[in-house]
């Protein structure tokens, strides 16, 4: 099979490249392994803090500036520089744990590579199993606000994070990006972080045409890049209104979707599962 010559390939995390148990299968790490060979730039793009991401980046040997927190951060793996940091206002801030604290909604916020909430419950103990990273219980959430947080991020039963999302959205609406990273999650950042910018940025900062670059994605915190990229790929599992955006539909995330992308528009051939 002719392939086209695409130069960065630009992939989610949590229900993309990942399975059910937070791993990314051989297949999938062949496949990404063999196309950082042939010279292609391989990262993530995740709604993610950046040192939870950390461990996939090092198991893939990922160089190129990794996207972080929705595109509101960009950092470079090998210095430890950060390129971009974007935070949401203090007032946006403010407005969303007061909101939080009278109507009982579990609220975490995150400054670089710590995340805070205000009393432990399953919510926070089920982020730290699936982040791999343990946040801070604080009890007042106020003294947080004046750390520049990078993102914050509701977690509660997806009947409720739908209704929060149209409220939210149309409350915030030109002044912060919201969107439902996962069912249960419902994320706020900068309004310029998305993923689709933050790839842009990195597309120029590399020299490469958004026509050569892949991005791989399951949810809607991902139809930005999606749309940006010369191939927009969504995930098997994706809702239909993230299929419908995209140039092509892979499969699952525990069918080795990402593979599946690199084997056919990369690789031209099939890597051995």
């Amino acid at each position: 099979m002719k392939t086209l010559a695409y130069k960065l390939i630009a992939i989610d995390l949590d229900d993309s490249l990942l399975n059910t148990d937070l791993k990314i299968s051989d297949r999938n790490k062949k496949a990404l392994l063999k196309a950082a060979e042939k010279g292609i730039k391989v990262t993530i793009a995740t709604g993610r803090m950046y040192k939870s991401a950390l461990p996939y980046i090092r198991e893939l040997n990922i160089s190129v500036p990794v996207l972080a927190y929705q595109g509101a951060y960009i950092k470079e793996p090998d210095t430890g520089r950060t390129i971009v940091r974007k935070a949401v206002p203090r007032e946006y801030v403010l407005h969303l744990i007061e909101d939080c604290r009278k109507d009982n909604l579990h609220l975490q916020i995150y400054t670089e590579d710590t995340y805070y909430f205000a009393q432990d419950n399953e919510y926070s103990r089920f982020y730290e199993n699936q982040s791999g990273v343990k946040g801070v219980e604080v009890g007042d959430l106020i003294p947080v606000a004046d750390c520049e947080p990078i993102k914050l991020l509701i977690i509660d039963k997806p009947e409720k994070i739908s209704a929060l999302y149209s409220r939210y959205s149309e409350a915030f609406s030109g002044k912060l990006q919201t969107v439902v990273s996962r069912p249960i999650y419902l994320e706020f950042t900068h309004i310029d972080a998305t993923k689709g910018k933050a790839l842009e940025q990195l597309s120029m900062m590399l020299g490469v045409d958004r026509d050569a670059v892949i991005a791989i994605g399951d949810s809607y915190n991902d139809i930005s890049m999606i749309e940006y990229a010369g191939l927009g790929v969504a995930m098997g599992n994706s809702p239909e209104d993230v299929k419908m955006r995209a140039d092509y539909v892979t499969a699952t995330n525990i069918e080795d979707g990402v593979a599946d992308v690199i084997e056919k528009f990369v690789l031209g051939d099939v890597i051995e599962k």
